[in-house]
């Protein structure tokens, strides 16, 4: 089938589309990835097809993750939004000109109105929990820890506040379209066209444990990683400070470009100095100029899967993609949330035992980075739970079973369409996964 995958976000949230992709096209599906045009050689590096959005994806992030969260956090949306919604709505419908399906992270209704528009089937997928439960309240609500009341509660004024945004800007275009206006909702929407919308959470219940009040539409596939050989070759000098001693520490903030990061970096290099500890600093997006130390290499993009390999402990920002990879590849943790998500995995590794409490980015300060640091690698317990979790998680193969539920999905879509099967679907040959993570908790 002619599939169009919709990510809009950074290199976290694309990256697993492309492991996605990139098995939906080993079974014989047309795969196209719509995302920010900067992420275009590395879509077409994976033989799928590209669909550019407008905007500029650094603007984007630095507009939402500058630490805002309930209501402040939404406005900041609405006001991105506003900049740029005609012809990103413009550019979405061409991405799905001629799509058989569409895939999309969560946008609101953005995506779902496009197959309802196109009367194709969509498939919502999540790197954190958007879905009503007791374990965490909605993603940039305050309050991570007051309990289990407050969460739900959360998600009900949260879906009702991203209804309330989407009348501003959604309705006229639905309407333009033949569709009726988005309707104001404190719940998710899982109703297409007759049909009810399949949801994929790319997350392992081994980190969270599936909310047994979710509905059978709803599953938790594993992380969606990069599970081939890295071919990265590392610059010489990166090469020799590995070697050089006791392995290091990777800190990095990755796509995190708001606020002033050159104070953030300064802050860094001044607790790596008090607590001894040597480091790997990523300065990612930030744009930042430092100059290297004895215990200090400062790097610019080195992959995840060929780094994380080689060092003792990683400090970041939480976002999905860096801290999927940080956990499974077993290593303790640290979380510098700066907002959006991140609160929420800061939390999970926290209550999974493979970190030090995390420090808010509006909370971080060089003494309290140095003591963390100091915990983050003398703390045994912390590597013991690591090392543990991130053998079982290498077991999961969720890229495997999400494209498992997409086809199943699919073939169930024309079913009940009455409309013949489609050859691609037929002839697909999914390779077994090795485990199942999708089961629900008691």
């Amino acid at each position: 089938m002619r599939i169009t995958m919709i990510c809009i976000g950074s290199t976290g949230d694309v990256r697993p589309y492309l492991v996605l992709g990139r098995e939906l096209r080993r079974r014989g599906h047309e795969v196209s990835i719509c995302a920010f045009a900067s992420f275009a050689s590395a879509v077409k590096a994976e033989g799928l097809g590209f669909r550019p959005v407008s905007g500029d994806v650094k603007t984007f992030m630095a507009n939402l993750m500058n630490g805002a969260n309930g209501v402040a956090f939404l406005r900041q949306v609405r006001d991105t939004l506003r900049e740029f919604i005609e012809p990103f709505l413009s550019d979405l419908e061409a991405a799905t000109e001629g799509a058989q399906a569409i895939v999309g992270t969560y946008f609101g209704q953005v995506f779902q109105s496009l197959a309802e528009m196109r009367h194709v089937p969509y498939v919502q997928t999540h790197y954190f929990p958007i879905d009503p439960n007791p374990q965490a309240p909605i993603a940039s609500a305050p309050g991570q820890r007051v309990g289990k009341a407050w969460n739900l509660a959360t998600y009900q004024l949260g879906h009702l506040l991203i209804s309330t945004l989407e009348k501003y800007y959604l309705s006229d275009w639905r309407q333009s379209r033949g569709m009726s206006p988005r309707r104001l909702e404190a719940a998710p929407s899982y109703e297409l066209c007759g049909h009810l919308i399949p949801v994929l959470y790319a997350i392992s219940p081994l980190i969270m444990p599936r909310p047994a009040r979710w509905g059978e539409n709803i599953h938790m596939t594993g992380f969606w990683l990069d599970r081939r050989e890295s071919a990265y070759q590392p610059d010489p000098a990166l090469a020799a400070f590995l070697d050089a001693g006791e392995k290091p520490v990777y800190i990095g903030f990755g796509s995190m470009n708001a606020g002033d990061m050159a104070e953030t970096l300064d802050v860094v290099r001044e607790a790596v100095r008090e607590s001894g500890v040597r480091a790997v600093l990523s300065t990612g997006w930030g744009g930042v100029d430092i100059p290297p130390e004895e215990n200090l290499y400062v790097a610019g993009f080195v992959p995840h899967d060929w780094l994380f390999d080689r060092v003792s402990a990683v400090v970041h920002h939480g976002g999905a993609g860096t801290t999927a990879a940080g956990i499974t590849a077993g290593r303790p943790t640290l979380v510098v949330p700066f907002g959006g998500d991140q609160p929420f995995w800061a939390t999970r590794v926290k209550a999974l035992g493979i970190g030090p409490t995390a420090i808010p980015r509006d909370r971080l300060t060089a003494p309290r980075l140095a003591r963390a640091l100091t915990e983050l690698t003398e703390t045994p317990k912390y590597r013991v739970a690591a090392r543990e979790l991130g053998e079982r998680l290498r077991l999961e193969r969720g890229e495997v079973i999400a494209a498992n539920i997409i086809e199943h999905e699919l073939r169930k879509w024309l079913r009940e369409e009455g409309l013949p099967p489609d050859p691609a679907l037929e002839q697909s040959r999914p390779a077994p996964p090795d485990a199942s993570p999708s089961t629900p908790a008691g």
